[in-house]
């Protein structure tokens, strides 16, 4: 078993487990999803935005767990610095923290609805909020989950990249749904950008832990690690498309499509990166570039909003 890194150990181990800075970021994008529909938004409304942040980074936190509890055995040789694997946690203490996010995810969506129709006359609109929250259920079930019932997507290569890079995707869905803006095109546009971009990456990191995946039948063993990294960069390039839709659509200011360009280079560098087989290097720069496009659409419509206040 090996030891932690020193890095490592200066971060709670519970932290680690979760994945804390991913749940920031996925809690981040629920606001985001919500500022795609309208930027006129109430304070009680900010509140029920606020519960389904809470609400994703908990679903998230508890996801983040299983995973690591099921992967115990392929973490010890990818992944050794983690909590489990180097002995900082039980997988009997990951359980009991992965069932609490759990609950709370649950009982935080039931918050939101209650304040919803308390406080709002929205309610019929908010409704999908819980549709989204079973299908985000659903793609865990069915992603970590191996008995009869179950697809086993993490075992079925791209399928299962597919269905984690949708999770990221309707965390931007659900935030306009808290709102009662889930049929907002711009949503989806975004949505698309970050479940293409996400999936790449996804590929790519199954590339990384190829060798301590010996239970997984994932797409860099189906095709090869050329083949994979191939399949990545295609996604990286239909990721452009609704990058730039909304602003060549009229959905956003054209003259805001500059805010991309940090992204757009991101994204531009990827292929080199996979040329020279730096996998750990294109997957982080992935990752930036989805952050960097999420910033890039919230200034598109927030700029709009300062200008007009001058």
């Amino acid at each position: 078993m090996s030891p932690a890194s020193p890095n490592a150990l200066m971060v709670g181990p519970w932290w680690r487990l979760v994945r804390g800075g991913n749940v920031l970021v996925g809690a981040s994008a629920v606001a985001v999803g919500a500022l795609m529909v309208t930027t006129d938004i109430s304070a009680i409304e900010w509140v029920i935005i606020g519960l389904h942040a809470f609400c994703v980074a908990s679903f998230m936190a508890a996801w983040n767990v299983f995973n690591d509890v099921f992967d115990a055995e392929s973490d010890a040789i990818n992944h050794p610095e983690r909590p489990i694997p180097c002995g900082e946690l039980t997988e009997f203490q990951a359980k009991a923290i992965g069932r609490f996010c759990f609950l709370l995810s649950i009982a935080t969506l039931l918050i939101a609805m209650f304040v919803t129709s308390r406080y709002t006359e929205n309610l019929e609109s908010w409704l999908p909020s819980i549709g989204i929250w079973f299908v985000a259920f659903l793609l865990m079930f069915h992603y970590e989950m191996v008995v009869p019932e179950s697809f086993s997507l993490k075992h079925k290569g791209l399928a299962g990249n597919l269905s984690v890079s949708l999770l990221v995707g309707i965390v931007i869905v659900f935030g306009a749904a808290a709102i009662g803006g889930v049929g907002t095109p711009l949503v989806w546009l975004v949505a698309a950008v970050a479940i293409l971009v996400n999936a790449a990456r996804e590929i790519i990191k199954d590339i990384e832990d190829e060798d301590g995946d010996e239970d997984r039948e994932t797409l860099t063993k189906r095709i090869g690690p050329d083949s994979a990294r191939a399949m990545a960069q295609m996604l990286v390039i239909l990721s452009l498309l609704p990058l730039v839709a909304p602003y060549a659509r009229g959905l956003l200011p054209m003259g805001l499509l500059i805010t991309q360009l940090p992204s757009m280079l991101a994204l531009a560098s990827i292929k080199p990166r996979l040329y020279r087989g730096e996998d750990n290097a294109a997957q982080r720069t992935l990752r930036l570039a989805m952050l960097l496009g999420l910033a890039g659409f919230l200034a598109s419509v927030l700029l709009p909003l300062q200008y007009s206040s001058l």
